[in-house]
């Protein structure tokens, strides 16, 4: 009970009421797939356990992701065959809220979950990273020592492994396919060196979740035609729940300027791509067939 009433002090009242109230239906309603590969024996009472055991970890381990962005990720590996291979990666993990959950999913689908981090916090901006300004060097640090005990806790401590320092040293030394990572990096810069150094090993119809889903800008990476062509000679992915998250029961509406004048409204966290979308616009008339198609 003393978790529900720190989830009441976190939000707004009847935003709280309606999350927890909810909570049964999110669960069964997330879960509901037909794709989800029988040898995982995914029966509705397992749903509804590993879901109730998801939503109490986000209130117990302090997390800016919800339970809800939790499942999804735990879904797409219910739905991934297990002869595909690949490991599952978090990029920023703060507490082990996040990564508690995605060990769960692990433990069922048998695969490994390798945790990146600094355990130091975010590093200094880069002066070309927009969103460095919202930030100080340090915010969101937890240590690796807590992060285990977190996971160790609530969460399946056997599938983990623990990889600390900077995103730019020590993903280039990833040597394992990747079916599901989950970034949650918060700078431009960092993003970019996930995204670089994940893509090359995610597996043929891998995913790659965010979390800064409400930063328009932040998601146009993987619009960006450009950053696409020079790094992997392809057209960009898209990604699914830009701009506002997925839709998974909340209230937002934005822009994200806006959000402090909306006390009710929240972002659900949550937006991923997969390898083989397409996030492309082709069609370019020439300005003659332009032309005649408006007279």
């Amino acid at each position: 009970m003393r978790h529900l009433f720190a989830l009441v002090r976190q939000r707004n009242l009847f935003v709280s009421i309606n999350y927890v109230l909810t909570m049964p239906f999110s669960i069964m309603a997330i879960l509901s797939s037909r794709r989800i590969h029988p040898a995982y024996k995914i029966t509705w009472w397992k749903k509804l356990r590993l879901g109730l055991r998801f939503f109490l970890n986000g209130i117990r381990i302090q997390t800016g992701t919800t339970y809800k962005t939790h499942l999804v990720m735990a879904l797409k590996l219910f739905e991934t065959p297990p002869e595909i291979a690949g490991d599952v990666i978090e990029c920023g993990t703060w507490k082990g809220g996040s990564a508690a959950n995605l060990s769960l999913a692990c433990r069922i689908v048998g695969r490994k979950l390798k945790i990146f981090d600094s355990f130091a916090g975010l590093p200094a901006g880069d002066s070309m990273d927009r969103e460095a300004k919202w930030y100080k060097r340090g915010d969101y640090a937890g240590s690796l020592e807590e992060v285990r005990a977190n996971i160790t806790k609530y969460g399946a401590p056997e599938c983990c492994e623990y990889m600390r320092g900077w995103f730019n040293e020590t993903l280039p030394q990833l040597d394992a396919p990747v079916v599901l990572a989950f970034i949650d990096v918060d700078l431009e810069a960092s993003l970019d060196s996930c995204v670089r150094y994940i893509y090359p090993h995610l597996a043929p119809t891998g995913y790659i979740f965010i979390d800064e889903v409400i930063i328009t800008d932040y998601c146009a990476l993987f619009y960006s035609e450009r950053w696409w062509g020079e790094n992997f000679n392809r057209t960009p992915p898209g990604l699914i729940g830009a701009g506002v998250g997925l839709a998974l029961g909340e209230f937002y509406i934005g822009p994200r300027a806006e959000i402090e004048d909306h006390p009710m409204q929240h972002s659900n966290a949550g937006a991923y791509m997969r390898k083989d979308m397409s996030g492309y616009w082709s069609y370019y008339p020439s300005k003659t067939d332009a032309s005649a198609r408006t007279e």
